[in-house]
């Protein structure tokens, strides 16, 4: 059944019990979604903590002229996961 577009429900046509469902139901949702994306951010925030460190810990060593290919290969792609973890930290963010 296809309920009819020219009748809109308003919260003042609900009665007591499905306005507070119906509120109830989304300031819920509402507050589930800021703690879901606060710890997403902190998530991409470690994310990027970790990754970098292990990126200096990789390309230093091989600028000194001291490390191997492995170490810089290994470096740089944590320095990619880093980068990539600090700009959808900053997304989230500034969304």
């Amino acid at each position: 059944m296809v309920p009819d577009s020219s009748a809109e429900t308003t919260l003042a046509d609900l009665d007591a019990d499905d306005a507070y469902a119906l509120v109830y139901r989304a300031t819920r949702d509402a507050v589930w979604d800021v703690v879901g994306t606060a710890t997403l951010i902190l998530f991409y925030l470690a994310l990027a903590a970790i990754a970098l460190s292990i990126a200096v810990g990789g390309i230093g060593p091989f600028l000194r002229g001291s490390a191997s290919l492995t170490a810089l290969a290994l470096g740089l792609v944590a320095l990619g996961v880093g980068l990539f973890a600090a700009f959808r930290a900053y997304r989230l963010v500034t969304e």
